[in-house]
């Protein structure tokens, strides 16, 4: 123990008189360390760490999915009667809940929040084993299916925001849009909800499945209309295989079912069948490959870090050879000085590694703050036991790896010869292969790591700068709340809805108003097509006459919608390219396709217009899309501002109170926001992707710079004699090019075969990346590292070509 801490003293009283090459260490190794054990533990969370719930392997989610015979999956969407009978029916779950996940305003609440609700059963608390509450309980039998009891379970972030941590909370009525609910409980500040909606997404308020939109509409025993709102989790308790559940539930699912579409024109080619999906599953979703491609890019930048640091370490050995053969004078052994250069750098990385968990917690608050809507389980992230063994775990390796090397290059026999010469001449040096090696592994990662982060850029950016196909400058969306809607008619909606309209153009800021669905959601998908037997889902957006022209969407062929269109309901339909290029494909329509019958769910329409499409920013390909004339009482705006003006909630909120007492403010947004938080991901790859390959390519050039600076300064002799019988300047920048040029030639090899071993690998995720633009960022990137090579061939060499021979060969 004493030997120990005296070898510990030593070494740090050694670094403190080289602070450069301690700070140099501690800044290179902290922060790529920091940036491992963040994606590590983000690894460790996501894909391997068993979600928080009991008998997590046994929960799943049980998804209804409709197939055409002719083509194939159409959707995951539940019929709200088919649900109920086999949550009913089932036999192979011991525990089941129903969820369905809308949204709403609590309207007792003096600001009217707009909240996200979840509507179920009480066996989704059972089944996610939830037992610390703030206060109160969960449901109970009480509040179970049919019951018709209202009530509510608050989630800790809604109380604490909305209601201000209210103590006497439990018992008090809240309205959630037209119904009044008795709170019965508030969940555990530490409840961690699956994100079987979304990933990110947050439910704000629990309530009583009963009141839930398809239980209180037409849908609750009507066949035909398809909803994705619904969930179905259960715990499974059987000794089938996954497989032969699906079966066993898939038949009396399906037959039910086709029973009830008999009589529904279209259907006759669908049916309906059960696919199980594990709940981990399920939350994990497609971030599985997200995270292993940052996960190698982290370790790629890791590797180039260790490189260089394992190229001052070497320097560092040259730099205390003096040091070591007084200690082998003295008579210590190998195995003694092992030691201490073990714990030299078992001491630098050590606190390198204590910078890295500072830095990889802030990494989990950067997560948290800003990806959580990307990846998921990130909430969960925090400096656990699996951190602290991984940093562990790189203290051994890497202090390791560096006191070898360290020793490797030592040539114990020579240290008192060393001694004796004052280290001049016959001293500790790195090995021309040790060279070579560190140059060609810096090259092919920094190429592959540098490539592959440019890739991922310029994709991200097509995205970004992808036209839309529309304008959403100074655009506004509005979605209105009517809490009465139970108690209006449908004449006393549209009459308001007018109104409301009205209102909204006489506001000073207001350019136009267009009563439609929002251009950057809101389609439906419905049936549509040339045939009544033979139909298609076709996303279809409910609009009036003003919303083309506001959005300044072209007119490629036709009219657009009229005013009688509209106030008329007339049977007319508008299409967009796409869908008139498929309809002139398959011979439905010759040249124009202005007059094209399309029967869309139970009723005939004409096509009088064709438009340009528009591309949502998320869309690989452009669908298929219809435009159809919307109710007068659909309660959605598009807003357009005039120039340099604004809108306020709280101007909206007061226009619409003017109009009706119970309409509320759902959703004001800018349709730039929407498009923004739609490309949220493709920025954070964007930014990802550019910060990864400024940082790759400085420290290759870092570790580049000091490889050739040591290599020439041991040629500094040799170099100064050249110049000395008469070698040119460009002479000697040639030779120390043409030195270094085998092995840099060899990394662009090693990169090259790297690349195409992962596009073999991978073929599938990484078909869509390979185009006729990829070489030219290939060659971009070849042509830039280059350059860096060049410059580290250069840089170094100018001490000695820009001064006089004698320096050189003096040792100056």
């Amino acid at each position: 123990m004493n030997h120990g801490i005296y070898l510990l003293k030593q070494a740090w009283e050694g670094l403190r008189e080289s602070k450069g090459f301690l700070v140099a260490i501690v800044t290179t190794l902290g922060i790529t360390l920091g940036a491992l054990l963040c994606i590590l533990t983000l690894a460790y969370v996501v894909i391997l760490k068993p979600l928080p719930y009991p008998e997590q392997q046994k929960l799943f989610m049980v998804e209804s999915v409709v197939v055409d015979k002719n083509r194939g999956k159409l959707a995951n969407a539940y019929e709200y009667p088919s649900l109920i009978r086999l949550f009913d029916n089932q036999t192979v779950f011991s525990d089941t809940a129903l969820v369905s996940f809308e949204s709403g305003i609590v309207g007792s609440l003096p600001s009217q929040p707009s909240v996200t609700n979840a509507f179920v059963t009480p066996g989704w608390f059972s089944l996610l084993g939830v037992n610390s509450m703030t206060m109160g309980r969960v449901f109970e039998d009480t509040e179970k299916k049919d019951s018709y009891n209202a009530a509510a379970i608050l989630s800790y972030e809604l109380w604490q925001r909305e209601f201000n941590g209210d103590s006497d909370i439990l018992g008090q009525a809240i309205t959630v849009d037209n119904t009044d609910y008795r709170v019965v409980g508030v969940l555990g500040k530490d409840f961690i909800e699956p994100g079987i909606r979304g990933v990110g997404e947050k439910t704000d308020v629990f309530l009583s499945w009963d009141y839930n939109r398809e239980n209180q509409s037409d849908m609750r025993e009507s066949f035909g209309s398809f909803a994705r709102n619904l969930r179905f989790m259960g715990k499974l308790d059987s000794d089938l295989s996954i497989s032969q559940v699906e079966q066993t539930l898939t038949g009396p699912f399906n037959s039910h079912w086709q029973e009830n579409v008999t009589e529904i024109s279209g259907l006759k080619d669908w049916s309906v069948k059960i696919e199980l999906k594990q709940l981990k599953d399920v939350v994990l979703g497609d971030s599985k490959q997200t995270i292993t491609l940052l996960l190698a890019g982290v370790v790629s930048l890791v590797l180039i870090a260790i490189a260089n640091i394992a190229n001052l370490f070497m320097s560092r050995t040259v730099e205390q050879q003096r040091e070591l053969a007084i200690k082998a004078a003295v008579g210590a052994s190998k195995r003694q000085i092992f030691q201490s250069l073990l714990t030299q750098s078992g001491l630098v990385v050590g606190v390198s590694v204590i910078v890295g968990v500072v830095i990889a917690s802030l990494g989990f608050w950067l997560l948290q703050q800003y990806l959580a809507q990307s990846l998921p389980r990130v909430d969960e992230l925090s400096i656990n036991a699996f951190t602290l063994c991984s940093a562990f775990l790189v203290i051994v390796m890497l202090g390791g790896l560096f006191a070898r090397i360290s020793s490797g290059m030592i040539n114990y026999s020579a240290l008192n010869m060393t001694l004796q010469s004052s280290g001049k001449g016959t001293g500790i040096q790195v090995s021309q292969t040790v060279r070579q090696l560190l140059i060609i592994s810096q090259v092919s990662l920094v190429i592959l790591l540098v490539f592959i982060s440019m890739v991922l850029l310029k994709d991200s950016l097509k995205v970004i700068n992808q036209p839309l196909g529309f304008s959403t400058e100074s655009v506004s969306t509005l979605t209105v709340k009517v809490n009465s809607a139970n108690s209006l008619s449908e004449e006393e909606r549209k009459s308001l809805m007018m109104e409301l309209k009205k209102e909204l153009l006489a506001l000073p800021q207001v350019e136009d108003v267009s009563q439609s669905v929002l251009p950057l959601r809101g389609s439906r998908r419905i049936t549509v097509g040339t045939d009544e037997e033979e139909l298609s889902l076709v996303e279809t957006k409910y609009i009036d006459d003003n919303y083309f022209q506001l959005i300044d969407q072209p007119l490629i062929e036709g009219d657009y919608f009229s005013e009688a269109d509209f106030q008329d309901e007339n049977k007319v339909i508008i299409i967009n390219d796409v869908y008139a290029n498929q309809l002139r494909a398959n011979g439905s329509a010759q040249g124009s396709v202005i007059g094209t019958k399309l029967f869309t769910v139970v009723e005939w329409r004409t096509v009088i217009g064709v438009v340009k499409s528009a591309k949502m920013s998320t869309d690989s390909d452009v669908p298929v899309r219809a435009y159809i004339p919307s109710e007068e009482s659909t309660p959605q705006f598009l807003i357009k501002l005039k120039p340099q003006q604004s809108l306020s909630r709280e101007v909206i909120a007061n226009t619409l109170q003017n109009v009706n007492r119970q309409f509320f403010v759902s959703v004001l947004e800018p349709l730039n926001a929407q498009r923004d938080r739609m490309l949220f991901s493709q920025y954070i790859t964007a930014i990802t992707s550019a910060v990864l390959a400024a940082l790759t390519f400085f420290l290759a050039a870092i570790g580049l710079h000091g490889i050739l600076s040591y290599t020439i300064q041991m040629r500094r002799f040799e170099l100064g004699t050249r110049l000395a019988i008469g070698a040119k300047r460009g002479d000697i920048v040639s030779l120390i090019i043409k030195d270094n040029a085998i092995s840099v030639i060899i990394g662009f090899v090693i990169s090259v075969i790297a690349m195409l071993g992962l596009y073999l690998g991978f073929s599938d995720a990484l078909t869509e990346y390979v185009n006729s633009q990829l070489f030219l960022v290939f060659f971009g990137t070849i042509l830039l590292i280059s350059i860096m090579v060049l410059f580290a061939c250069y840089l170094p060499l100018r001490s000695i070509i820009n001064n006089r021979p004698f320096r050189s060969l003096r040792g100056n």
